[in-house]
């Protein structure tokens, strides 16, 4: 985040520099008063109250001017850095989410937005302008060092209430972030399985799961209020005494003749410019914890990537070599000592029961996540310091459950890319899905609606396939490719499959079905996370049959 902040310096620094100019020209009206007692009062003179007037009304509308230029400087602050972090930090979101060794931050965005609206808004006006205390104070100690001693004191115990209301309000406030992004996760899970939650009658359960995770968020807000509520009214309280009480000690030094009655006057309104940045940044407290937290999370999210370090492949031919690849999620064994090679050109088919680690394992080899234990080789280099945008025209995915989204057919089959039509048409009759996308009402520009809910299961995954061989990548893994598939669909997806070997294509597939395996190379048995048997795809079967593998 650093590294962002520096290049909005530039902003920063004009805004300091307005700063230096709109709290000097804060002293106009203290400065006018001061004129107004000693010299008009005193000599009658409309000239010189003319003068001073004048002079007065020039430098309040500078100070406007000023004030409203470092406005729109701040604002421009925000804007370049949300136009530096957003794209950056969305790719660092959809990479981390889908690791498996840190928690899911989905909020990089909206933090991106607390920092923008910071930028913007009042709060951190105070920021500048506290330098100018010891200076305001300073001006008061000329007028007469009592007058000086007093506002200081005030300043003292402002200070004082704004360090307390931190120390009792900050543990609150973390909570309460915390808890918002529990809420926002939980909202979005819930959104994405409406259907289901509707069908299963959830809907109710959901609503009072929600409530409790928002009750606890009301409770820590109103402790947290309470606590800043009252630190709040004690420091107004306090500022309004703290007026009485200049003018209190101003008059007496009045009466002893030791000060002029617009020192007095001018000495309140410079006291409550010094005060002002304290009582401002209190007031603003609970939006700098929350920009202090957005930015720690971002500089957290950042920290991790390691985009520096990524290698970028001119070109891949689709060798796998794995050794010894383990995978623990929490304390559970995922995977161990799984090992097997593939050339460019095979096809292996990766078998077990239910919870073998199958789909974990292809997680890895695709480099959504990364190993425990062991190595991952895609060509001689390391799946995970492969650059995923590199590496993903070399790679083709079906997921178990295919996922596609809002925009056309040929969209979602480019990958959401620049459309290639040839190539995506290419891709289409080589998966078995040109036919059926002809029947659409629009053909390949058919929009599909929100996450393709306007198709049905079979045809998802038959655009899913074709989206998996678009761009002739030279690794293709399925994961239950036949799932949602009707007879036709099973026989387009073997043709796809001999397709797919025909060109050199790698492929590895997931599947319960024998009779997909007829036409891959090798088999890969998995089973309680170990691999008890792989090789050639009859040799497997004839150990299967005769109970070698156990």
């Amino acid at each position: 985040m650093a590294h962002f902040l520096r290049k909005c310096l530039n902003y920063f620094v004009f805004a300091g520099i307005f700063s230096l100019f709109i709290n000097t020209l804060y002293l106009t009206f203290p400065i006018y008063m001061e004129a107004i007692y000693v010299r008009v009062l005193a000599s009658a003179s409309f000239s010189t109250l003319y003068a001073v007037t004048i002079g007065a009304v020039a430098a309040l509308l500078v100070l406007g001017i000023l004030d409203f230029l470092r406005s729109r400087i701040l604002v421009k602050a925000g804007i370049k850095m949300d136009k530096l972090l957003g794209r950056r930090v969305l790719k660092d979101m959809l990479r981390d989410s889908s690791r498996v060794d840190t928690p899911q931050y989905n909020q990089g965005l909206a933090d991106i937005n607390t920092l923008r609206n910071y930028f913007a808004g009042n709060a951190i006006f105070a920021f500048f302008d506290v330098p100018w205390i010891p200076i305001y104070l300073g001006v008061i100690f000329l007028m007469h060092p009592i007058l000086g001693l007093t506002a200081t004191g005030g300043a003292a115990v402002i200070l004082i209430l704004g360090l307390l209301q931190n120390t009792l309000t900050k543990d609150d406030l973390e909570a309460i972030n915390d808890l918002k992004g529990q809420e926002r996760k939980f909202v979005l899970k819930s959104l994405r399985n409406a259907e289901m939650l509707k069908s299963m009658g959830m809907i109710g359960n959901t609503a009072r799961h929600w409530n409790r995770i928002n009750d606890q968020e009301m409770a820590a807000q109103e402790t947290a209020g309470k606590k800043g509520q009252v630190l709040n009214a004690v420091s107004t309280s306090f500022r309004a005494f703290m007026q009485v009480l200049i003018y209190c000690v101003g008059a007496l030094l009045v009466i002893k003749n030791e000060v002029n009655m617009g020192s007095i006057i001018a000495a309140s309104i410079i006291m409550g410019r010094a005060l002002a940045p304290v009582q401002q940044g209190i007031g603003a407290w609970k939006q700098t914890i929350g920009a202090k937290a957005s930015y720690k999370r971002l500089n957290r999210l950042l920290n991790d990537s390691r985009e520096g370090e990524l290698i970028t492949p001119e070109s891949l031919r689709g060798e796998l070599e794995v050794t010894n690849v383990a995978l623990e999620i929490g304390d559970k064994t995922i995977l161990q000592d799984v090992s097997f090679t593939l050339k460019p050109g095979e096809s292996m088919g990766l078998i077990g029961h239910n919870g073998a680690g199958k789909t974990s394992l292809c997680r890895m080899l695709l480099g959504i996540w990364e190993p425990g234990a062991g190595e991952i080789l895609f060509d001689g280099h390391e799946v995970g310091k492969l650059d995923p945008e590199a590496l993903g025209p070399f790679v083709g995915y079906l997921p178990q459950g295919v996922e596609l989204f809002t925009g056309t057919v040929s969209e979602n089959i480019a990958r959401m890319g620049t459309v290639d039509s040839k190539e995506v048409v290419r891709a289409a009759k080589m998966a078995g899905a040109h036919e059926v996308i002809l029947r659409f009402l629009q053909g390949y520009e058919t929009d599909i609606g929100e996450a393709g809910l306007s198709l049905s299961g079979g045809q998802r995954q038959r655009v899913g396939l074709a989206r998996a061989m678009y761009g002739n990548p030279a690794l293709v893994i399925l994961d239950e490719p036949n799932s949602n598939l009707d007879e036709a669909g099973e026989i387009a997806l073997v043709n796809a499959l001999e397709r797919l070997k025909a060109q050199g294509t790698t492929v590895i597939m997931i599947t319960h079905k024998p009779s997909l395996l007829s036409s891959v190379d090798k088999i890969l048995v998995l089973k309680q996370g170990c691999a008890p048997d792989f090789g050639n795809r009859d040799e497997v079967f004839g150990r299967a049959l005769t109970g070698e593998i156990q």
